[in-house]
């Protein structure tokens, strides 16, 4: 009669809720499969009553049961053996802890686990306590809708970094059952059961090892990473140059047709034609010139030298192609909370299309303006140009992966790219076409 009561009322409920806590630290309901879960834990109740009644040693015992609870996992749920190892590691980690809470709960009262086991008022109060200490955590986990995953960088796959965590992960889990059943041991050695001196020898080898395979791990996640970084802060400067070499030889090409019609004229005895000529040239010069020149105090607020670079080498290309080009930046903070690589990939895109927009004008009409400011309630960057309006239609879908708007078409990544970086940021952008203007507009909450 008492082991039905202590299965049916403590170790069941406690299989149940320890798996509960495992899918909760990834943010999974146990809700659509409840009765799954619910046998699932029946045969991991099963499981603690075998291994118990055959006296197994309390550290042998939690890992026996880790090794089911993570086989039954991949077995009976269908989830992947990484996936199943992280459940099964949060929920033990979690029952580590809470056996330790109990019991030192008891140790302050000067009670040994033998003690409370030979009374059954506190033997009931320890397991439900226990289990309070369960349930509570896995109530705060779905109420907060923790999800570990969150805590590591998704924007790359990086086998050292998913290797690391994991390995990390199951030491963890030895040191703390290791640590709480020496807690445990010490003032309740007549009760439990404790391993051999070599088993224990053996068990420290294995977290000596994985120390070890965790540095190793450690150190070369550490080198790829900043392999990436330099990739990633590489990347905007090579294109910045490519860009600046772009306007250069179409500058280059626009001087040798102006210094071949000035030969023409001198050729032909038109020396007033000449004359004209060079003095319109001059003026363009100079009204260039001030364009460069104020742009130029507007780029050195900006406080990223690679959204500066990047502006610069847009100039160059604007003043290769005769289209005006405007910044105004009265926005403080600039996007500070957006990665750098990320703020390139977002105003690298934009104005590539603005410029390619703004080529199809005639050159009296090529213009961009770009606004980077703030008000009460969010911070904006406006972007608008000349050139082709974009039907309404297909405005709609200007921000699917693979839709472009070229009549070649290419593209179709660039705004699908700048979409995707400002929603990972809690952004919002938009976009209008009308009357020979295009402009998109991206703001945060301030």
């Amino acid at each position: 009669m008492e082991f039905i009561v202590r299965f049916l009322f403590i170790d069941i409920p406690e299989a149940f809720l320890m798996t509960m806590i495992g899918f909760a630290f990834f943010n999974l309901s146990i809700r659509p499969q409840w009765k799954k879960v619910l046998t699932f834990s029946c045969i991991m109740a099963a499981a603690g009553e075998v291994i118990a009644f055959f006296g197994i040693p309390y550290q042998l015992r939690i890992l026996s049961l880790f090794v089911i609870m993570t086989l039954f996992l991949i077995l009976f749920f269908k989830e992947n053996m990484v996936l199943s190892v992280f459940i099964s590691t949060s929920a033990f980690a979690v029952i580590s802890l809470a056996e330790l809470l109990v019991t030192m709960m008891f140790n302050a009262f000067q009670m040994t686990l033998n003690d409370v086991f030979h009374s059954p008022f506190y033997q009931y109060l320890g397991s439900f306590s226990y289990l309070g200490t369960l349930f509570l955590t896995a109530f705060l986990l779905r109420k907060t809708r923790f999800d570990i995953r969150h805590l590591v960088p998704q924007k790359r796959n990086n086998n050292y970094l998913f290797w690391l965590i994991l390995v990390g992960s199951i030491e963890f889990l030895l040191i703390l059952f290791l640590n709480t059943s020496f807690f445990m041991v010490l003032y309740n050695s007549d009760f439990l059961l404790i391993l051999s001196t070599k088993q224990q020898a053996f068990l420290q080898l294995a977290i000596f090892v994985l120390f070890v395979i965790m540095i190793l791990l450690f150190r070369s996640y550490l080198s790829q990473t900043i392999t990436r970084v330099e990739e990633e802060a590489g990347t905007p400067y090579l294109q910045n140059i490519h860009d600046l070499l772009t306007a250069i030889r179409s500058i280059k090409h626009d001087a040798i047709n102006h210094y071949t019609a000035i030969h023409g004229f001198l050729q032909q005895g038109m020396y007033e034609l000449g004359k004209d000529y060079v003095k319109q040239q001059l003026q363009e010069a100079a009204t260039v010139e001030r364009l460069v020149e104020t742009s130029g105090q507007v780029v050195e607020g900006i406080k990223s030298p690679a959204v500066t670079a990047l502006f610069h080498s847009k100039m160059a290309i604007c003043l290769a192609d005769r289209i005006a080009f405007s910044i105004q930046v009265t926005n403080p903070t600039q996007f500070s909370f957006i990665r750098t690589n990320d703020l390139i990939k977002v105003l690298g895109n934009l104005l590539d299309n603005a410029i390619r927009a703004a080529q199809q004008e005639v050159e009296e009409n090529r213009f961009i303006r770009l606004v980077w400011s703030q008000n009460d309630t969010e911070q904006f960057l406006y972007i608008e140009n000349s050139g082709p309006t974009i039907p309404q239609e297909k405005l709609a879908r200007i921000f699917e992966l693979g839709f472009t708007t070229k009549r070649n078409g290419e593209g179709g990544v660039g705004l699908a790219v700048v979409k995707h970086v400002i929603d990972r940021y809690g952004g919002d952008i938009s976009v209008r076409s009308d009357n020979g203007i295009t402009s998109f507009r991206i703001a945060f909450p301030r």
